[in-house]
């Protein structure tokens, strides 16, 4: 490879090695950092380096792609140098890399081609577009174009499958142990997606919503440890899709953590019984939360609660149907739905959330802290230890 190539190469990787650590710092703010200022290249609702960072399509096997875009550019710079640094170090692994320029148009060409489905997604289907992505692009194809022989990337893409075959066969062991470590990593990463918590929250939201029943489903009155060192208020409304997928992670948290207790505190965005609903939002869900707390008397609250969350009963006459069909007595939870007790005890729990000052459900109450949304178990986890952690701290001043 000719001096003058190799420099233009080298300055290309560099330029692109700087965009690459820029978007990894872009990603950084967006997936980790509340609240951190817009990006210099979040101009608007089209060009916006932030909206594309936090989409599902900057990820490759649990990386983010900008993580990547760092390994290729580190990789093209060793390719442009590896003949002098085998000129420097005697290290007979270095003589597998033969065609270093042919390598390095491969490489470049493959990446440009990836790089031009990044763009079409980008465009269709993200609706946004990152300039600094979009300059890593035309770097790759401008690496490729200077390191391509005349034919194309014909001979190149011919050279470098040869020359691997051959380096794969001379130094087998050490192929199959770095595949086994690459693939051992990328397989952690892929699970865990440490870092990837948007990802890994919307897959935890999939997996919750998919369900059409909660397969965690705890009968009785109570949910958890009453008694226990934490204890979760969930503030919820029978017709709030979120509320139902809040009920199975709840009952599943309290299969896995023993010394949690959960308590259901109703609070219906319906007029009917909320007097902070000016607008209905959603009619019946005060019916919905008497006979929840009628079911109460009959010592299956938490039963009923997830009833009425699986199947959705668009009437009166299908509440007590499915109330049978989980051994409640009919006619006795009509009555106590209906009762006086039963319409103060409501009362006083939406009156409870208005003086939390409840706007939106679920909201989860731990500790007077609200946590509004959906909150998967891992993060649930998270909030539980910190409880104990303050409890600690009181107790020891």
């Amino acid at each position: 490879m000719s001096n003058k190539k190799r420099i233009v190469i080298a300055v290309l990787c560099l330029i692109g090695l700087v965009l690459s650590i820029d978007l990894i710092y872009i990603y950084i703010k967006t997936s980790f950092i509340e609240g951190a200022a817009k990006s210099f290249c979040s101009i608007n609702s089209l060009v916006d380096c932030d909206g594309v960072a936090s989409t599902k399509h900057a990820f490759f096997l649990g990386v983010p792609l900008a993580i990547w875009g760092v390994i290729l550019y580190l990789l093209f710079l060793f390719l442009d140098f590896v003949d002098k640094i085998r000129e420097k170090i005697n290290f007979p692994l270095l003589n597998v890399f033969k065609n270093p320029q042919s390598y390095i148009a491969t490489i470049g060409f493959f990446s440009f081609l990836c790089s031009m489905s990044l763009a079409y997604i980008s465009l269709h289907e993200i609706h946004k577009i990152c300039i600094l992505c979009f300059c890593t692009y035309i770097l790759n194809f401008l690496i490729a174009l200077c390191a391509v022989k005349k034919d194309f990337f014909i001979t190149d893409i011919k050279t470098t499958v040869l020359d691997f075959i051959s380096g794969v066969r001379e130094y087998t062991t050490l192929f199959l142990v770095v595949c086994l470590i690459v693939v051992c990593l990328l397989g952690f990463f892929q699970k865990s997606l440490i870092l990837a918590p948007k990802l890994k929250l919307d897959r935890a939201f999939d997996e919750i919503h998919n369900m059409k029943e909660n397969i965690y489903q705890i009968t009785g009155n109570n949910l958890g440890n009453p008694d226990g060192d934490v204890g979760i208020y969930i503030f919820g409304d029978f017709m709030c899709p979120s509320c139902r997928d809040m009920n199975i992670v709840l009952h599943k948290l309290v299969l896995e953590e023993k010394n949690v207790g959960v308590f259901h505190v109703n609070f219906p965005l319906d007029s009917e019984c909320n007097p902070t609903v000016r607008h209905q939002i959603h009619p019946g869900a005060c019916l919905l939360a008497k006979y929840a707390l009628a079911a109460q008397e009959q010592g299956n609250y938490w039963g009923m609660v997830s009833l009425i969350y699986n199947k959705r009963p668009n009437s009166e006459k299908e509440i007590l149907m499915y109330a049978k069909q989980i051994g409640l007595d009919p006619n006795e939870l009509k009555k106590t739905a209906y009762s006086p007790k039963t319409a103060e005890y409501l009362e006083n729990q939406v009156y409870r959330g208005i003086g939390e000052g409840m706007v939106a459900t679920p909201t989860l109450m731990i500790d007077g802290i609200p946590h509004s949304g959906f909150i998967p178990d891992y993060k649930l986890k998270e909030l539980i230890k910190q409880s104990r952690i303050r409890h600690k701290n009181e107790q020891q001043k």
